[in-house]
């Protein structure tokens, strides 16, 4: 592309950046677009749009590395109507698995060496207690034990930390209303996040896990 070509369709883009910025887009992310080697230019991507001014949640899926720890540790990993069933061993690792998986997208956002596409880019990624979460209890007589979905999103707190700037991360982890940890299905939190926020887009890096509940 030579620099006549390249002015052009900055300039067509302009109409674009001006519809978007002050947007609320929601990103979900899953566990195998996180395994594939994509994640640095999928963090690019996300800074590109952040500094249009478009106010980004991000929510990472992480349910092939999930399976692969539980297997890795010995343990059974049941699906029943097409869910997990979390017992309390499951969700320690599941915890690991998370914090693990948070760290790294972390780092990634915190990269900003002289000659790469984050320089300058001093971003801030916040993550909190912004999903309360529901138990799903006994269905068909099977007790779901910590699998849970989403009671409620804290729209407040995530527009207070959207409008400061930051990047609001969401793991696949919610809080009950009695402080207990639930494992829930990310897309079922990107989607009430979306809703809760009137998000202006929701997209999904690796959609061809959508549709898949188990968590």
């Amino acid at each position: 592309m030579n620099n006549t070509t390249f002015i052009q369709a900055f300039r067509q883009s302009a109409p674009y950046i001006n519809a978007h910025r002050g947007k609320t887009f929601v990103i979900m992310l899953e566990g195998k677009a996180l395994m594939s080697g994509r994640p640095p230019s999928i963090v690019q991507d996300i800074t590109l749009l952040h500094s249009l001014g478009i106010r980004v949640v991000l929510v990472y899926g992480i349910r092939p590395q999930i399976d692969a720890a539980l297997q890795q540790a010995h343990l059974n990993s049941d699906i029943h109507l097409g869910k997990r069933v979390t017992s309390a061993d499951a969700l320690e690792i599941i915890k690991q698995v998370s914090g693990k998986a948070r760290f790294e997208l972390e780092a990634l956002f915190s990269n900003g060496l002289p000659n790469t596409p984050m320089f300058g880019a001093n971003l801030r990624t916040i993550s909190g207690n912004f999903i309360t979460a529901k138990p799903l209890g006994v269905h068909e007589g099977r007790d779901y034990h910590f699998t849970g979905g989403v009671r409620k999103v804290d729209e407040s707190g995530i527009n207070h930390q959207l409008n400061a700037g930051n990047i609001v991360l969401l793991t696949n982890l919610g809080y009950s209303s009695t402080g207990e940890c639930f494992n829930l299905p990310a897309e079922d939190i990107a989607v009430q996040t979306a809703l809760a926020l009137k998000a202006n887009k929701l997209i999904a890096y690796g959609s061809d896990e959508i549709g898949r509940a188990h968590v």
